[in-house]
């Protein structure tokens, strides 16, 4: 359980290292402050993270009840 939870965080960050390397190239275009991209970065890591962490444990939650 933890090792897919762990998998599942390394993808997400990944995957958000990717969205802010996009973002601090284009912000100007975007039209984002930038004094906003701090909060911007590190907020939706947070954000991100802890989503994909409630669904990974929803989803097992579902899959051993259906079992059940």
């Amino acid at each position: 359980m933890l090792k897919q939870i762990w998998d599942q965080c390394v993808s997400v960050v990944a995957v958000w290292g990717v969205g802010v390397f996009a973002l601090m190239f284009n912000y100007g275009r975007l039209g984002v402050d930038p004094l906003d991209l701090p909060l911007i970065i590190f907020g939706s890591l947070g954000v991100l993270t802890a989503g994909s962490v409630a669904v990974s444990l929803a989803r097992q939650f579902m899959s051993k009840n259906r079992a059940s």
